[in-house]
């Protein structure tokens, strides 16, 4: 395929010139050059216009004149025979001519031979100057300098005809003008006899050969005027339509390249503001428009990283955090997500004391001299440590109150409730760097987001206080009435007098006093089957054969974490309630079996008896203590746990737990 040796890129406005396969130039061109060369071409355009009509008038006048020089210079050419003629008739025929001028009413001529030397003097000097114009000089037309070459050298022949006949007639004027018969003298002198005949010549030389010439040359030229004139009214048409339609192509791919690159503009303006931080303009080209592509690109990556800084510091705080995390730990992780995430070189939180001063609660990146250090302090408890104000300092140059190892500070406070908690600071240590508005504005967010995550801390740590009380009191409520019940078979067994009975029920009882007495508020599920294992052999010596009991494990459940003693309540109710009022035998079975739910380990739990059974209508009117006890606990502790019972009267009663 053939190659065009210049190639112009209309969408781009960017020129590309190859030669020989090669890319020699590429000129990318910023949009005000585009506008610039527009321009440019206009007025050059205007310009070359303007010097062709110069041009074209300058030629043309040099033509006029030639053609007016030429006609000049036939008559003087013509004046210069008329005279030639009347001194020869004047000077063979003088009384004759005189007569044949009479004839004409007009005065017979004086002519002189000075005259006539003037005259010739005169067609000399405008021959002169017809010949030196700069049309003639500085033509290319072959045939026109052909014609220039021949009138010089016709010229010269009719120059050399006068000048002979000047000779002969100052000859003729001096010693014939008184003579009776001039014609007869001058035929003794040998040099006199040629003068009619070249008189002859010269006559005819001029007024056929050399006026003939010169009137085909004049016309000539006048006909190259005509030609000129045609081609310069062409050429004007030729080059104004080429103007005209370069510049009006080259206006409609500028406009077509602009109103594309600003609808990418718009289109990709618009979806930042709907919140799509994926957005680019895709605009390559070297201009103006390419650049603004390339600092939007920037700025959106700048407000996507804001954006994902903001959920990187939350989401780093939050996976931080656990239920046992105390204040002192969530300040620490305050620090040390600014610096994870942010562009810092260091953060602290400054506690605020009681005598309004500052002390320092968590310090993560780079450490501070001590004197760097109580500097620092001394700026902020005058500048910040006071509900409401927060601190911009991208230069730390013009703060001479300020450490010099600080370059950017930014510092907002932290509020608790409605009192001022501290101050979190962020710091750049190295040289020439500092904050920008839009990470101060991410700092801000971050600072607003850690107090609201300390408030909540605090009044969390408070309901968690308050609701550990509460479990606390539940869970107490237990024992007393565990050990009453324990306590009650113990007198009983007494009573009976079998010893034997009444050593295993204490020796039980001491292990579960063990296992009830410990501080810690949650078991295994596999401890917590250990200690209903127990109670329900002290339970059997009581009640003997009319007693039987069976526990299910499953091993994948062994060591889910519960609260003590859950399980208890229920197990004591099954037995008191459903067992005890039976006039036969009565079996109770407890199963406990792994679950998943959510992605979350979990457990069902079934406390099943044969005994004596209940209408459930009638569970919240009564009092129940072991059962709202146990309620009470699982949804302090999961509040979205299903806890069940079912049961009617002789049939049995099933509690069915699922955490």
């Amino acid at each position: 395929m053939r190659k065009s040796p210049v190639y112009f890129q209309a969408a781009e406005a960017d020129f590309l010139i190859e030669g020989k396969g090669k890319w020699l130039y590429h000129i990318p061109m910023k949009f005000r050059h585009k506008l610039l060369s527009l321009m440019m071409i206009y007025i050059t355009g205007i310009v070359f216009v303007t010097g062709l009509t110069v041009y074209g008038w300058t030629k043309t006048s040099e033509i006029q004149n030639s053609v007016a020089l030429g006609t000049a210079l036939q008559v003087k050419s013509r004046e210069v025979q008329s005279l030639m003629k009347d001194i020869v008739f004047d000077l063979f025929a003088p009384k004759i001519y005189g007569q044949l001028r009479s004839l004409t009413y007009s005065p017979r001529s004086a002519v002189t031979l000075r005259q006539w030397q003037n005259a010739v003097f005169e067609y000399k000097k405008i021959f002169r100057e017809f010949m030196e114009m700069n049309f003639f000089l500085n033509s290319e037309d072959e045939f026109i300098q052909d014609q220039y070459l021949t009138a010089l050298t016709m010229n010269d022949q009719a120059m050399n005809m006068l000048t002979r006949m000047e000779e002969i007639l100052v000859i003729m004027r001096e010693e014939y003008r008184s003579a009776e018969n001039p014609y007869n003298e001058m035929q003794k002198n040998d040099a006199l006899t040629p003068f009619f005949r070249e008189f002859q010549e010269t006559s005819y030389y001029f007024s056929n050969s050399f006026e003939g010439f010169m009137n085909y040359f004049i016309r000539t030229l006048e006909e190259a005027a005509v030609r000129f004139r045609t081609r310069m009214y062409l050429l004007f048409m030729v080059i104004d339509i080429g103007i005209i339609a370069g510049y009006l192509l080259l206006s409609l791919f500028l406009a077509r390249d602009v109103n594309t690159k600003l609808l990418k503009v718009e289109q990709a303006f618009r979806a930042v503001t709907h919140g799509d931080f994926s957005a680019r303009m895709d605009i390559f080209s070297r201009d103006e428009f390419g650049d603004m592509s390339r600092r939007f690109d920037i700025l959106v990556d700048d407000l996507k990283t804001n954006v994902n800084s903001i959920l990187n510091l939350t989401r780093d705080v939050g996976s931080s955090l656990t239920h046992a995390s105390q204040l002192e730990d969530l300040l620490s992780i305050f620090t040390q997500a600014i610096v994870q995430d942010t562009a810092a070189d260091a953060a602290l939180v400054i506690r605020n004391t009681e005598n309004n001063g500052g002390e320092i609660s968590a310090v993560a990146g780079s450490n501070l001299e001590k004197e760097d250090m109580d500097k620092l302090l001394k700026f902020l408890e005058r500048r910040i440590m006071r509900p409401g104000s927060h601190l911009l300092i991208q230069n730390t140059r013009t703060e001479e109150q300020l450490p010099s190892s600080i370059t950017s500070l930014l510092a907002a406070p932290l509020a608790l409730d409605d009192s001022h908690f501290g101050v979190i600071v962020s710091l750049k240590m190295e040289p020439e760097e500092s904050f920008s508005d839009l990470g101060a504005t991410r700092f801000m967010t971050f600072a607003e987001f850690a107090s609201l995550t300390l408030d909540n801390h605090v009044k969390y740590r408070a309901l968690i206080e308050n609701q550990e009380a509460r479990f606390q009191a539940l869970q107490s409520q237990v024992k007393p009435h565990f050990l009453y019940n324990i306590l009650s078979g113990i007198i009983g067994l007494n009573r009976q007098g079998d010893s034997e009975s009444l050593e295993k029920t204490v020796l039980a009882l001491k292990e579960m006093l063990r296992y009830i007495q410990s501080s810690s508020r949650w078991a295994s599920l596999e401890a917590e089957f250990d200690c209903i294992e127990k109670y329900c052999s002290l339970q059997q010596i009581r009640f003997g054969s009319r007693l039987n009991f069976s526990l299910e494990l499953d091993p994948e459940a062994r060591y889910l974490q519960v609260p003590r003693l859950l399980l208890q309540p229920l197990v004591e109710n099954a037995v008191l309630h459903g067992i005890e009022p039976l006039e036969r035998p009565g079996t109770l079975s407890i199963r406990a079996r792994a679950r998943r739910h959510g992605g979350e380990e979990g457990a069902i739990i079934e406390i099943i008896d044969d005994g004596a059974g209940f209408d459930t209508s009638l569970l919240e009117k009564e009092s129940n203590i072991g059962i709202r006890n146990v309620m009470g606990r699982l949804h302090m502790t999961w509040p979205q746990c299903h806890f069940e019972i079912s049961s009617e009267p002789g049939k049995g009663t099933r509690v069915l737990i699922e955490v």
